[in-house]
């Protein structure tokens, strides 16, 4: 790279620390935690809107996306397709119903709401279950930010773990969800400007626009496939739907996002706008066409991966590329803070607060919290460093919670006969069932979620229409 590029880079991080330390500057006393925790509940559109978009695009989607177009061609963009479906439709089915109780009660994390509608040993569980399964995703983002810098800038994996990790646990460990909102502003407004706005637009012309690619591609019948909108088939895409959709329902960056929005309709048209337009159209072809190019115009990139910030360093003018390169490096790792701060919360809420130290003041909560950034950040960047493939810790994240809390969450929100005894039963067996499931590497080829999902439905069903509603639970709470 340039010297102007790698500049552009390291200017680039110095703005997202800097964010970090003017939030927490500001950030002092009364309503301090609320702040690091909540990002005061009071995230306009733009905030919400934006975070979304770049916790969900930044993680392997983003990595994910050029290597599809690389390889799969155009049809690859369902993948994104998909996740902008299941957005909109966690916008209509849960956001309204978490955002209504998060306001009444200042409800916090995933932990708070089983507690709410459940019972405490049942929030416990799902406050654990979630905590963890969410860790083990943020060493895959370390990984991923990582491995971009490797291949942009020569670095060695070791030092570029260490690099990107520093960098995340620096702005969030200052300013807490707050700042990483802001910084994900930041960061999803130059990767939006760079990919879709410059990057597409340059590389249509250096290729011919849509009509070569089609040429290029259709005349070897080898590549054709790259150009149909059909290639991947239906079985594929449904695939992909049922691994993506129910991950919305437990996700905690999502549970952030909603609470953190100013009130219901802002957090429910936030939601809107990150699944239309800008995972689908705007990211899903833009990204997958920026592989495709790659395809012809670097055809001998060994990393299918790595074809959107090779053919970006190929594309864009110097200094800009390095800004381009920067915003893509650091939307990976806007997952990794978002994924970071939900265990950071649910430690802090669920455990300290609650657990350990219920009089804490907020002084003592938002200290608890910065040492737990630090601490859980650490944890990750060594496990990244044990584990240093990516896809493998996303899919364990993935599976571990999703298998566990995806249907007590639906009945959580809609089936007032579900009782306590139901949920934790049906969490505690199924997600047991996908552990083993894997450990087993899924006989049959069945998913180790639907594994889980096959022994967690049932079992949700019969323990709740076996038990009694306790006097904790609120049936009615979502009625």
């Amino acid at each position: 790279m340039h010297w102007l590029d790698i500049a552009a880079i390291v200017v680039y991080f110095v703005v997202l620390i800097w964010i970090g330390l003017r939030v927490a500057r500001r950030e002092h006393g009364a309503g301090e935690s609320e702040s690091f925790l909540a990002a005061d509940r009071n995230m306009g559109l733009v905030q919400t809107t934006a975070s979304t978009a770049a916790t969900d695009l930044g993680g392997g989607f983003s990595i994910a996306m050029g290597g599809l177009g690389f390889t799969l061609g155009i049809s690859g963009s369902w993948l994104i397709a998909i996740s902008g479906l299941s957005i909109v439709m966690v916008s209509f089915l849960m956001v309204p119903k978490v955002k209504r109780w998060a306001d009444r009660v200042k409800g916090l994390t995933t932990g708070d709401l089983f507690e709410a509608r459940f019972d405490r040993r049942t929030g416990l569980l799902a406050a654990v279950v979630i905590g963890i399964a969410w860790f083990t995703f943020v060493g895959g983002q370390i990984v991923a930010g990582a491995k971009l810098m490797q291949a942009t800038l020569g670095l060695g994996l070791a030092v570029a773990i260490v690099l990107s990790g520093a960098i995340i646990l620096a702005y969030t460990a200052l300013g807490g969800l707050k700042a990483v909102i802001y910084t994900d502003v930041f960061q999803m407004v130059v990767l939006m400007i760079g990919i879709v706005f410059l990057a597409v637009p340059i590389g249509l012309w250096e290729v011919g626009g849509w009509e070569g690619i089609v040429a290029h591609f259709e005349a070897d019948t080898a590549t054709a496939s790259l150009v149909d909108w059909g290639a991947v088939g239906w079985r594929t895409v449904l695939g992909w739907f049922f691994s993506i959709f129910p991950v919305w329902f437990i996700s905690i960056a999502a549970m952030q996002r909603i609470v953190a929005a100013r009130d219901e309709r802002t957090a429910r048209r936030a939601f809107l706008l990150t699944g239309v337009p800008i995972e689908w159209p705007l990211f899903a072809i833009g990204s997958t066409l920026i592989g495709m190019i790659a395809r012809m115009l670097l055809p001998d990139i060994a990393d299918a991966e790595l074809a959107t910030p090779m053919v970006i360093m190929e594309l864009l003018p110097v200094g800009i590329a390095g800004v381009v390169i920067a915003a893509y490096i650091a939307a990976v790792m806007s997952t990794a803070d978002s994924v970071l701060m939900g265990p950071v919360a649910i430690f802090t809420n669920d455990i300290y607060r609650k657990r350990m130290a219920p009089d804490a003041s907020e002084a003592q909560l938002v200290r608890v919290a910065r040492i737990a950034t630090l601490v859980f950040g650490t944890l990750g960047i060594c496990m990244a460093w044990l584990v240093p493939n990516v896809l493998d810790l996303m899919l364990y994240a993935y599976t571990f919670g999703a298998a566990g809390l995806f249907f007590p969450m639906l009945a959580l929100l809609f089936w007032p006969r579900a009782t306590a005894a139901g949920a934790f039963w049906s969490m505690l067996l199924a997600g047991s069932a996908a552990v083993a499931w894997s450990l087993f590497d899924e006989p049959f080829g069945i998913a180790a979620s639907w594994a889980g999902w096959a022994i967690g439905l049932p079992v949700l069903v019969a323990v709740s229409l076996a038990t009694r509603h306790g006097h904790e639970e609120r049936p009615d709470l979502f009625a």
